[in-house]
Formats: C-alpha cells, sequence, structure tokens
C-alpha cells in the first residue's frame, strides 16, 4: 500500500511539474500579446496624433508604445519624429539612434537625424548622415536629402557645394520649388540679382500670390534697373497687405520708379 502511495505521488509530482510550466508560458504568452496588442494601437493613435499635427498627445502614446515594444524600429522611428516635431532634439536623436540600432539600413531615419543635426548646428554630422541616404539607390525620395545637404552645406558656407547638392535635387524633380528659392537667395547673398531672378521666376508656379516672392522677383528686377518688370511686381505686393518692412521697402521703390519714369517724359 506504501509502494503504491509512493507511486501516485511520484506521478503527481510528474504531472503537476509541466502543467505548471505550461499555464505560465500561457501566461506569458497572454502578456506578450497583450502588450503587442496595446503597443500597437498607441502606434496607430499616435501617428494619427501626428497626420492631424496634433503633436503632445501622439508624444504621450508613442512613448507608451515604446514601453510597452522597446524593439519595434517603426515606434522608435515615430516617437523620434514626435519629439522632432516637438523641438526636443537630443529626445529625437536618441529615438532615431535606438531605430537604426534595429534597423541600420533604413535611410529615413538618417535622413530625419541629419534634419535634426542641421538643427543642432552640427553641419558636418548632418551631411554624413545626408550622404548615407543617397547611397541608398532604393530610397524612394533622392531629392530630399540632397535638398537637406545642400542646406546643411549652405550654413557652413560652402557655397558652390550647395547650390550642385540643389541643383541635383531640381534635376531629380523639376517642380521642387522650394529649392530654386534656396538657390535664388544663394546668389543675392552675393549680388548676383541675374542668377537670383532666374531662380525666383523658377520658384513662382509653385508661390502663388506669396507676398514674399513677388517682392524679391521685384527686387531682383529694380536691382536690374528693369523698372518697368519691378513696377507690375511690386505693385502686386503693395495689394495683398504686406508686413510694414516689406510695404516700406516697395513703396520706396515704387515712389523710386514713378520719379524716374516721369523724368523721362520731360
Amino acid at each position: 500500500m506504501r509502494k503504491v502511495l509512493v507511486l501516485c505521488v511520484l506521478v503527481g509530482m510528474v504531472g503537476c511539474g509541466p502543467q505548471k510550466k505550461v499555464e505560465t508560458d500561457v501566461q506569458q504568452e497572454t502578456q506578450q500579446e497583450y502588450d503587442y496588442k496595446r503597443a500597437l494601437q498607441n502606434y496607430q493613435i499616435g501617428v494619427n496624433y501626428l497626420n492631424n499635427n496634433q503633436v503632445l498627445e501622439a508624444v504621450s502614446a508613442l512613448e507608451q508604445a515604446v514601453q510597452q515594444d522597446r524593439g519595434n524600429f517603426r515606434y522608435q522611428h515615430a516617437l523620434g519624429l514626435a519629439y522632432s516635431m516637438n523641438g526636443e532634439l537630443a529626445k529625437a536623436e536618441h529615438s532615431l539612434k535606438q531605430a537604426l540600432a534595429i534597423n541600420p539600413n533604413d535611410s529615413e531615419s538618417y535622413n530625419l537625424l541629419g534634419s535634426i543635426y542641421v538643427d543642432q548646428e552640427r553641419f558636418e554630422d548632418a551631411v554624413a548622415a545626408f550622404r548615407k541616404v543617397i547611397r541608398d539607390k532604393n530610397y524612394s525620395q533622392p531629392k530630399f536629402p540632397y535638398y537637406n545637404m545642400g542646406l546643411a552645406l549652405r550654413r557652413q558656407g560652402r557655397l558652390s557645394e550647395a547650390v550642385a547638392a540643389f541643383q541635383r535635387a531640381v534635376a531629380i524633380d523639376p517642380d521642387f520649388y522650394r529649392v530654386y528659392i534656396s538657390l535664388a537667395e544663394i546668389y543675392q547673398e552675393n549680388n548676383d540679382y541675374k542668377h537670383a531672378l532666374h531662380f525666383y521666376k523658377k520658384a513662382e508656379p509653385g508661390f502663388n500670390d506669396s507676398v514674399d516672392l513677388l517682392y524679391q522677383i521685384g527686387h531682383a528686377f529694380f536691382k536690374l534697373k528693369q523698372f518697368n518688370q519691378a513696377k507690375a511686381y511690386l505693385a502686386q505686393v503693395s495689394i495683398l497687405f504686406p508686413p510694414p518692412q516689406i510695404d516700406q521697402s516697395t513703396q520706396e521703390m515704387l515712389r523710386y520708379i514713378e520719379l524716374k519714369q516721369r523724368r523721362a517724359m520731360n
């Protein structure tokens, strides 16, 4: 009878051990599944907030997603984007580096990281990040790293390299109108109003009724002493409620042109 009891106890122990382990595994698996679902839900909420420019709400949701699944590349990248939009550049850099530790070949993370370096005035780091994106022949929007690299090079005073980068961007997409503005500004800063005007005019289709652009075109015509064209653009500026500084300069140029034309008629 004693032997039977011993046998029964052993059998019971054998049956009980794996059963508890199975229950523990099931509990762990259930918890992991719950965390996965919650993380995914918070990620989706955060991205929706980002798309609606509700940045603080996005940061909160995406922080929760990352806490629930730190190894998810998408969550880390999205949190880095949210931090950058909120001006928290150090946190953005950290999240993007976490994302790149998970997926070292993601060009979008490098492009965003480079933009953060520009804001931090770490221009060499920015250029290095953008070059990594440019080397990725499968990157779907190569115009952006060229443009961003041009911005970094311009801030360094490497103007000829910046012009080359901007020109590569518009060679890829001739309708990338903001690049023409950057090119025009470089030439204008060097008092080359002929080339500045050329690029301001190329930007015009992308900036309908932009007071700033109309003013810059009018100003460039004025500097080139093409007064009829200058007057046509500056007159448009004057009726679009420009800010005081632009309005004052516009009125001064219009008065000068009017006086010049009156004298020519006498």
